[in-house]
């Protein structure tokens, strides 16, 4: 209603004003007026009004000049001021100086005026004065204006900015209303009201500062300000009227302080960008009083550093840096507690007040930031929103009450950085109420919060550091607590009014008890404070009137802050392992076990109660008085001293009454043995024999002292006793003394005379004084100690060597001596350097050294090198280095070992057939370096197992393998020198199955041509192998005459023995038919009268062998008087692998089949042809006929029915060895030949001639590494048969051999002359040579590594393997190759393959027997053939 009647009132005015303009001027004086002015104008182009004291003149350019002096009157809107009336005339207008306002409506709707000048002395200027002068862009008015009336620069468009002058006071309504050009513009600090519209719809208003001195906003003040995007409002406006902001549509935000009391209707109506209204702390409004921007209301307070903000939502925000300040129940939060919902204070903020968030009964949730370090007491009392809390990592303390009576709060999470807790900080809440329900004591990060639920007696656990405020206040049932040594604090009223309380414990741990801490704990009556108690709060045990209090170490606490009467406490101190207790009447008692420590640096209890110490009892167990004990308790009077005190330092009792009395008693003071003083004495003295020590310091200064006598029994003598006696020159020192003080006898005639004796005076093994010595000393062996200041300032000693003997050393003894370089000490003493004090860097610990000279190894005995051994430590050296700091000890067993056992490093394959005898193996020669370690003994290894059926026999191996192991099976050796030292060999056995040994028979004497192959059946002779043949031949059905059968056998013992193939002949029965043959030699044919039918006598053997890389073919021919038998042999060579196929065919009845036998490495086939004929056998070398025996070149048995040929050929190392055995008896002949070869192609020619019944040939060819090759040539002439066998080593041999046999009877004469030619050319595998696999070696290795070694050699061999080693240009080892001589094949280091390239023996020779035993074959066939030996068929 106020604001109604203003503008009331002025309205009014308004038209008060304008209705007097026309009552003053008549209108004829009107008309004059104006016709007046236009006559002046049309005569001098100007024109002129005079209003009153001032007159207006308008030039022709439009220039108005107002002059004069005084107040310029008012005008009304209607009836115009002279520039009114011209308006659209008026320009510029020019106020001369003199004016001193500027009237009502004086340029009023002056549309075209563009500028003003207004002089100082201006002083006001009139309402609407410029209104709608909407040229004017800018004006200056002086700082004279005081007063600028309503409307004045209203309707003022194309004004930009405008400055008020200081002096205005007041700015009235629609001054600057509809400015809407109006940029800026400046209100000074003077102006103390704003009016009604003031700056309505200045739209380009960004904006405005309202100065301090406002206090009130007016309606529509800034309404339609479109522009203005803030405004500052100033705390001393107390209210905001309504439409203030109204359509402010660019206002965003807005401040609003918090002394503003009211807010209009509609203030911010419209201010559609408005996003924020900022209220600050301490406001009174709320967001109702904002209408429909209520929901943008935000309170906010800058408390400090800290700016707290509220947001409608009930959000309360805390932004800034540091800590927050403590409040009393006023904070921003307590203040719109009913408003809080949330808080989320922002990280910078380091703590969190007392009473922060008192009573904010409506909060639910608090973000706390890592940045909080601690939270004050009652910071959210009673806030019964909150279920949960987590406090961060970094908060260290929670005050008192800091969640007490938080209802709802069930989860706290507390970090391990929390060290104190104040009382009742979570009481009232539904986790600590769980949290004794777990556990009385409630334990948070060792602190201890809560106990208030115990009774009893309680034992606080190990790791409680502190016992916090109020834990156990008002626990009436406690009536015992033990406190570990882990707690340091407790804390106020923590055992507040626990009146049963009897007992508690206080340890020496704890360093501050709080205010009432024990208060009225009536109960309680003896309480020990220890003397790590530095603080202790007030009235601590106030109330607790059964209490005796004990203060450890002479506690200044005193009765006011204990709350204890003074009569009850007693002072103690722990002084070791010794208690002092002083009580009120001033006796001191001294209790506990063992020495009292000496005082000389500090005050001893007595010294510090000195004044009230009147007696002392010292307790049994008590073994000495240290020094200055009771020193200046001149209030002592009474001593007991028990009999286990042995040692009463120096001044124990001096300046006390007690000493005194006992000096006028007897000049010599005894104490327990002990002459603790003498200083009265005078002349000779000779002290009792009850004496057993002399104190410290006991005759010190006693000049009148000429002679002392000691007796025996005395075994210390205490420091400085006898220092300064400078009259006495006689002391008699008993045996008895193992102990003198330092300078015992300093300053002394006695002493003096010593030293002039020997600059070492040593008494007893104590060296006690050497001050006058100089150079080097050698302290001799014997002396136990030196005792202080021994060598005190010797400043003459350069160095000093101290035996082994000595084993203490005083204090200072070498202090002083400047000129002192090394003091020697053995290496084996037990003194440190620590006990030689400030010379301990001149300590040289040395050894004393003797040389051992240096001598080799043997393999039982080690070496060693140069060295040195100390006499002292006996530990040995590689120099004389006698600095035993310096020196490097070695030990001499690491220098030189006996030599070790060395064996081939890489797995050796031994092969060996099942059941047959293995080569003896010689593992000696495995030793590398038998001879350096003496020989060697050889056991199977622990944990391994040596094959069955073989046996070591020292250091041989042999036997026949009882299993076959194809896959291999390592056995491994322990070497075991003299000396001890062992090594150990792994050798592969590889274990081949043997062949077993059958004759396969077919069943029956006759069959017949067409006979069904199926039905035949065949027999196995009883002494074969177990096992079952059959017949594998594709043939169907016999044929006429021979019929070859393939059969296979197989062994029962598959395990151990090989399937064996061979065939078998079948004759088929036919018409008999006789032939006659003719047999022609190269020299002569003869026909013989009669006609043989040998069909029935002719056999073929026809055995093939395979070989790799050489073969060699045998093709023999038998020319027969009366029969002709043919052979024709084919042998091929194949590696290590060997095949032997033997057919036999028996005219008539059996046929007897040989199978293979395989050895070690070849087996070389054997084709022999067996005729049968009547004669007798017998072998080349020494032969004798006779009608039952031929004896042979070796032995000769006797057989009945078999002639039997066996051979085998045998290679191993190099021996060769030809056995030959025929055994004829009319009927029988057996032939066994054996060949060893090493690296040699060995070339056997045999013939076996056999009488009657049967033929069986058996050839058995075994060979290592070698093929041979046997050719066999018969020739039969009725009676006779030669055989002829050659063996040649090394080398590859063509043999020929011819058999002429004569045959003569009555009937007839028949002469044969038959040549036959045998070529055998075979290949022997023997070693690769050395050379060539070391060069194929080094070119593997680079191709593999892709680096050349610079050399290979072999550095072991055995007869299956060599070890080929490879190295750099400075002989470290690249690789190991393993190898098999003969094939190059193995294996490097890293068990990788090796297939080193090789065609065989390398060496030229080889190569070129090769070559020439080839061609020789190809010729000697081409000579057979043509010497007419080999008819064709048709041609027999």
């Amino acid at each position: 209603m106020k604001k109604q009647w203003k503008r009331l009132a002025a309205l009014s005015s308004a038209a008060v004003m304008a209705a007097g303009t026309l009552l003053y001027f008549p209108t004829d004086t009107l008309q004059n007026i104006s016709w007046g002015i236009t006559a002046s104008a049309e005569e001098t182009g100007t024109e002129t009004w005079n209003e009153g004291n001032l007159t207006w003149t308008l030039a022709a350019d439009g220039t108005m000049t107002i002059s004069g002096s005084g107040a310029m009157k008012g005008y009304s809107w209607y009836s115009g001021s002279p520039a009114t009336q011209k308006k659209d005339n008026v320009k510029k207008v020019v106020i001369q100086e003199g004016v001193t306002s500027i009237g009502n409506s004086a340029f009023y709707n002056c549309s075209n005026l563009k500028s003003i000048e207004i002089p100082e002395g201006v002083t006001s200027i009139g309402a609407f004065a410029f209104y709608n002068c909407v040229g004017l862009t800018n004006i200056e008015i002086p700082e004279t204006v005081k007063n600028i009336g309503n409307g004045a620069f209203a309707g003022c468009g194309g004004l930009t900015s405008l400055e008020i002058p200081s002096g205005v006071t007041s700015i009235g309504d629609n001054t600057f209303s509809g400015c809407s050009s109006l940029t800026d513009i400046t209100i000074p600090d003077s102006v103390t009201s704003i009016g009604n519209s003031a700056f309505s719809g200045c739209s380009s208003l960004t904006d405005i500062t309202i100065p301090e001195s406002v206090t009130n906003i007016e309606d529509s003040a800034f309404e339609y300000c479109s522009s203005l995007t803030s405004i500052t409002i100033p705390e001393s406006v107390t209210s905001i009227e309504r439409y203030a902001f109204r359509n402010c549509t660019g206002l965003k935000s807005i401040t609003i302080p918090k002394s503003v009391e009211s807010v209009g209707d509609k203030a911010f109506s419209g201010c559609t960008a408005l996003t924020e209204v900022l209220l600050e702390g301490g406001s009174t409004l709320t967001s109702e009083s904002f209408g429909e921007v209520a929901d943008k209301v935000v309170t906010r307070w800058n408390e400090d550093s800290l700016i707290w903000t509220l947001a409608a939502d009930g959000t309360m925000t805390i932004s800034g840096t540091g800590t927050m300040k403590n409040y009393s129940n006023d904070s921003p939060a307590t203040q719109k507690k009913d408003n809080i919902k949330k808080v989320v204070i922002e990280d910078g903020v380091t703590s969190i007040g007392d009473n922060a968030f008192y009573d904010c009964t409506g909060l639910t949730s608090i973000e706390i930031p890592s940045s909080v370090t601690s939270i004050g007491d009652c910071a959210f009392y009673n806030c019964t929103g909150l279920t949960s809390i987590t406090i961060p990592d970094r908060v260290t303390s929670i005050g008192n009450y800091a969640f007490e009576s938080c209802g709802k709060l069930a989860s706290i999470t507390i970090p391990k950085s929390v060290t104190s807790i104040g009382a009742y900080a979570f009481s009232g809440t539904p986790w600590l109420t769980n949290k004794q329900k777990d556990n009385s004591l409630v334990i948070v990060n060792g602190i201890l919060i809560d106990g208030t639920a115990c009774s009893g007696k309680v034992t606080i656990p190990d790791g409680v550091t502190s016992i916090g405020e109020g834990a156990f206040r008002n626990c009436i049932g406690l009536t015992s607590i033990s406190i570990p040594k882990s707690v340091t604090s407790i804390g106020n009223f923590a055992f507040y009014n626990c009146t049963d309380l009897t007992s508690i414990n206080i340890p020496g741990s704890v360093t501050s008890i709080g205010d009432y801490a024990f208060d009225s704990c009536s109960s309680l009556t003896s309480i020990t404070i220890p003397k790590s108690v530095t603080s202790i709060g007030n009235f601590a045990f106030y109330g607790c009137g059964k209490l005796t209090v004990y203060l450890e170490n002479g506690s200044t606490l005193t009765s006011g802050q204990l709350g204890v009467d003074a009569s009850k406490i007693r002072t103690y101190w722990n002084e070791g392992n010794l208690t002092w207790t002083l009580t009120a009447d001033g006796t001191m008692t001294i209790s506990g076990t063992g020495t009292m420590k000496d005082y000389y640096n500090e005050n001893s209890p007595a010294t510090q109660k000195k004044d009230s110490v009147k007696k002392v009892v010292i307790e049994e167990d008590v073994t000495s008085i240290g020094m200055y004990a009771f020193s200046g308790c001149i209030s002592l009077t009474d001593i007991t001293i028990p009999g286990s005190v042995t040692s009463i330092g120096y001044s124990a009792f001096q300046n006390t009454t007690w000493l005194k009395n006992k000096q006028n008693e007897s000049p010599l003071v005894i104490v327990n043995g002990i002459l603790i003083d003498g200083r009265t004495c005078s002349g000779e003295v000779t002290i009792p024999n009850n004496v057993t020590s002399i104190g410290n310091y006991a005759f010190y200064e006693c000049t009148g002292l000429t002679s002392i006598e000691i007796p025996e029994g005395v075994k210390s003598i205490g420091a400085n006793a006898f220092s300064d006696c400078t009259g006495l020159t006689s002391i008699t020192i008993p045996k008895s003394v193992t102990s003198i003080g330092d300078e015992a006898f300093s300053g002394t005639p006695w002493l003096t005379n010593k030293q002039q004796d020997n600059p070492l005076v040593i008494v007893n093994g104590i060296l006690i004084d050497g001050t006058t010595c100089s150079g080097k000393v050698t302290i001799p062996y014997g002396v136990t100690s030196i005792g202080n200041f021994a060598f005190y300032n010797c400043t003459g000693l350069t160095s000093i060597s101290i035996p082994k003997s000595v084993t203490s050393i005083g204090t200072y003894t070498f202090s002083g001596c400047g000129n002192l370089t090394e003091i020697t000490v053995p290496c084996d003493s037990t003194l440190t350097k620590d006990a030689f004090e400030d010379a301990s860097e001149k300590v040289k610990y040395r050894h004393s050294l003797v040389k051992t000279d240096a001598k080799d190894a043997t393999y039982t005995e080690a070496g060693n090198v140069e060295y040195w051994t100390c006499e002292n430590c006996k530990k040995h050296f590689l120099s004389d280095e006698t600095d035993a700091e310096a020196a490097k000890e070695v030990e001499l067993s690491a220098t030189v070992k006996p030599v070790p056992v060395q064996v081939a490093t890489a797995t050796t394959q031994i092969k060996c057939v099942y059941g047959q005898d293995m080569n003896e193996i010689n593992l000696q020669d495995y030793v590398k370096n038998a001879d350096a370690v003496g020989g060697v003994s050889v056991k199977v290894a622990t944990g391994s197992t040596m094959l069955d059926g073989m046996q070591l026999d020292g250091s041989k191996l042999s036997g026949k393998p009882a299993k076959a192991y194809t896959d291999g099976k390592e056995v491994t050796f322990t070497f075991t020198a003299k000396n001890g030292n062992t090594a150990n060999l792994t050798l592969n056995f590889l274990v081949a199955k043997a062949d077993p040994t059958v004759k396969v028979t077919v069943d029956g004497d006759s069959h017949t041509e067409g006979d069904l192959v199926e039905k035949l059946g065949l027999s196995i002779s009883k002494d074969s192998t177990k096992g079952a043949a059959k017949i594998v031949s594709e043939l169907k059905k016999l044929i006429a005459g021979k019929n070859t059968l393939a059969w296979e056998f197989t062994p029962e013992d598959s395990e151990n023995y090989n399937v064996v193939t061979g065939t078998v002949v079948v004759n088929a029965q036919t018409t008999t038919t006789t032939t006659t043959t003719t047999t022609t030699t190269t020299t002569t044919t003869t026909t013989n009268e009669t006609t043989a039918t040998t069909k029935e006598t002719t056999a073929t053997t026809k055995a093939t062998t395979a070989t790799s890389g050489t073969t060699s073919a045998t093709k023999a021919t038998t020319a027969t008087s009366g029969t002709t038998s043919a052979t024709k042999a084919t042998t091929a060579t194949s590696g290590t692998a060997s095949a032997t196929k033997a057919t036999t065919v028996t005219s008539g009845t059996t046929a007897t089949t040989k199978a293979t036998a395989t050895t070690n490495e070849t087996t070389a086939t054997i084709e022999e042809t067996t005729t049968k004929n009547e004669t007798t056998a017998t072998t080349e070398g020494t032969t004798t006929k006779n009608e039952t025996t031929a004896t042979t070149e070796e032995t000769t048995a006797t057989s009945e029915t078999t002639v039997t040929t066996e051979e085998t050929t045998t290679t191993n190392e190099t021996t060769a060895t030809t056995e030959g055995t025929t055994t004829t008896n009319g009927t029988t002949a057996t032939t066994e030949e054996t060949t060893t070869t090493s690296g040699t192609t060995s070339t056997t020619k045999a013939t076996t001639a056999t009488s009657r019944t049967t033929a069986t040939t058996k050839a058995t060819t075994t060979t290592s590494g070698t093929t041979s090759a046997t050719k066999a040539t018969t020739a039969t002439s009725g009676t006779t048969s030669a055989t002829k066998a050659t063996t040649t080593k090394e080398s590859t041999t063509a043999s020929e051999t011819t058999t002429i046999t004569s045959t003569s009877n009555t009937e007839s004469t028949t002469a044969t002359s038959a040549t036959t030619i045998t070529t055998a050319v075979t290949t022997s595998v023997t070693n690769i040579a050395d050379e060539d696999l070391c060069s194929w070696a080094i070119n593997d290795y680079q191709k593999k590594a892709g680096i050349v070694p610079a050399n290979a050699e072999i550095t072991a061999r055995s007869e299956e393997a060599c070890e080929i080693t490879l190295t750099d240009e400075n002989g470290n080892v690249l690789d190991v190759y393993t190898v098999d001589p003969k094939t190059g094949t193995g294996t490097d280091s890293s068990n990788a393959e090796v297939n080193l390239p090789q065609t065989g023996n390398n060496s030229m020779t080889n190569w070129l027997l090769c070559v020439g035993a080839a061609m020789f074959m190809a010729f000697g066939f081409g000579a057979v053939k043509a010497s007419g030996v080999f008819k064709r068929k048709e041609d027999e």
